[in-house]
């Protein structure tokens, strides 16, 4: 029995308590080396003040009305509460539990993407849940205090039930697809306007598949009301206490603080920390000091930022938005794993360059740290092989002929990288990582070539069989 014989006869649940073992382990060896600060990234240290608090006033009995929201804007409730029941429980120990049950939701997502990669090809689920359970920016994301691990959770989820009701538009499929969406809303704020670009296109390709089908196309109504019930409070205590109709406030630093330097950087290579200082400045001078109303402050920073978009162009705007998917997709997770993102070295901001490509090119070759050189080197090398074997996985999942699944799935990763634009990150990528995996688990059934995953008669392993 050869390597990959052995892997398609392990048990389905043996898969997901190493999924759960590799998280947990890695999350506990950071806290046992470096206390919280292995746990934590740039974001990480407001999110867990505002929930510490909101948990004392929660015990406290001192929360009531809109306040019950959270009482950080930036933060959606369903992430503020899963914090605060974590500080409430485990007390000082709050961000370890919060990443031990990321550990398990992660979990939780590869047994998705095995329901996934099934749907396609059941040869593809065992080797898809493989992929998933040692995927690296998996495990390093819910290692950290972050939103985005809960959000693919549901985002995968709702993946799911778009698929599934593809197959069979039934009412259950059409609840479930309303809680993903409306769960992940309530991590992250991405998802809404994918909410209702994914429930037109389900419709729609029900239609052409059998326009008698259209009493059951009403059942999407369902999906589309949780949403709305979901994020509904949150609008309207946006709109009542501070006049914006609106989710967050957001939207206006993140495009003059983040896209505008990115796109101006891609045009002449300015660094962002230049263009960044003059927009702050533009800002200032057109209105003065910041108010103390966030959304009218991002409303400022929208119509500074819209201006300097217009004044660069669409060419600098497309040449960021390519840099920045480009740099989503090939950036190690190891970046951002604590230990060695706070090696002493230049940021990747920060790195000179006359251009983008220069840029990247002084940032992985000579940076004034070797060992973290060394680390980006092998991490690079790493993520080459896998989109190698994620090519063949594209070319295995074009063969089985699910047009409007891999359709469907196609626009997510289209959709997830152009709201993303030229901001890049591993961490970025997380959302895609789901139907990555897919795409590892049919490039390693490809690449077996003449060996063939046949699940028998239990749904807890996959036998490999010589066809």
């Amino acid at each position: 029995m050869n390597a990959v014989q052995a892997i398609g006869r392990i048990p389905l649940s043996a898969i997901l308590v190493a999924a759960l073992v590799l998280r947990t382990g890695y999350s506990l060896v950071l806290y046992w080396n470096f206390g919280d600060d292995g746990l934590i990234g740039l974001d990480s240290i407001d999110y867990l003040r505002s929930s510490r608090e909101f948990a004392t006033a929660m015990s406290n009995g001192a929360v009531s009305g809109w306040q019950l929201l959270g009482p950080n804007l930036h933060m959606m409730p369903l992430f503020t509460w899963l914090l605060a029941v974590c500080f409430a429980v485990g007390g000082a120990a709050g961000p370890l539990m919060y990443v031990i049950v990321q550990g398990g939701l992660d979990t939780a997502t590869c047994l998705i993407v095995y329901h996934i990669a099934g749907h396609f090809d059941r040869r593809f689920a065992i080797p898809a849940i493989v992929a998933a359970a040692v995927n690296p920016t998996q495990i390093v994301l819910a290692g950290l205090v972050y939103s985005d691990t809960p959000f693919v959770f549901f985002a995968a989820l709702s993946l799911f039930a778009s698929l599934r009701w593809l197959k069979s538009p039934s009412l259950a499929n059409a609840v479930l697809l309303g809680v993903g969406l409306s769960a992940a809303a309530l991590f992250r704020i991405l998802i809404v306007p994918w909410a209702g670009l994914s429930i037109v296109f389900l419709a729609l390709a029900i239609l052409w598949q059998d326009r008698s089908q259209f009493r059951r196309i009403a059942r999407l109504a369902v999906p589309a009301l949780i949403v709305a019930i979901c994020i509904g409070p949150i609008m309207a205590r946006n709109y009542t206490q501070y006049g914006a109709f609106a989710l967050t406030p957001q939207s206006g630093m993140h495009l003059t603080r983040w896209v505008v330097p990115l796109v101006k950087e891609a045009a002449d290579g300015s660094p962002w920390e230049q263009t960044y200082l003059l927009m702050e400045k533009r800002t200032e001078a057109r209105f003065g000091p910041l108010t103390g109303n966030p959304f009218e402050n991002s409303r400022r920073y929208v119509e500074i930022g819209n201006e300097a978009m217009l004044e660069l162009g669409l060419r600098p705007a497309l040449k960021g938005w390519s840099y920045g998917a480009a740099i989503n997709v090939a950036a190690p997770a190891l970046l951002i794993s604590p230990p060695v993102a706070q090696l002493p070295r230049t940021g990747f901001f920060s790195t000179p360059g006359r251009d983008m490509p220069e840029k990247i090119f002084n940032f992985v070759f000579r940076s004034d740290n070797a060992r973290y050189a060394q680390l980006l080197l092998i991490g690079l090398a790493g993520v080459f092989l896998v989109r190698l074997i994620q090519v063949a996985g594209v070319i295995a999942v074009l063969q089985t002929r699910h047009f409007a699944a891999l359709f469907f799935c196609a626009t997510w990763i289209a959709y997830v990288l152009l709201i993303n634009g030229p901001v890049a990150s591993p961490k970025y990528r997380l959302p895609l990582e789901p139907l990555f995996d897919v795409l590892t688990g049919a490039g390693i059934a490809a690449i077996i070539g003449r060996k063939r995953l046949s699940p028998p008669g239990t749904p807890g392993s996959v036998n490999y069989s010589t066809g």
